[in-house]
């Protein structure tokens, strides 16, 4: 479930995420993820997973949602900064705001 467009900056950084997830958890299915708040939130379907195996997948997810608190949801670039907490962005995209789709 997606509740809100995942920002464009962030499509690399999520593909990258759904690739580890598939190929470490082929049975694991993604519940939601969104941009909420400025950061990347993502729930799994663990429940069939034993308490080592959840350790693991938490990690693994922990990982991403980390690198999206330094990667800009307009371009990509891993210089992003906290905005008023909503938006991760750089500082060229936060000069250039008519272009800025965070």
């Amino acid at each position: 479930m997606m509740t809100e467009p995942m920002p464009l900056g962030w499509f690399d950084l999520v593909t990258d995420l759904r690739l580890a997830l598939m190929k470490d958890y082929p049975g694991i299915a993604i519940t939601e993820m969104s941009a909420d708040r400025g950061w990347l939130h993502v729930r799994c379907d663990d429940g069939g997973l034993d308490p080592a195996s959840r350790l693991r997948l938490d990690r693994l997810v922990q990982g991403y949602v980390t690198q999206s608190l330094t990667t800009c949801m307009s371009c990509g670039s891993y210089h992003g900064r906290d905005r008023r907490g909503r938006r991760v962005i750089c500082d060229e995209c936060e000069s250039t705001k008519e272009t800025c789709n965070a």
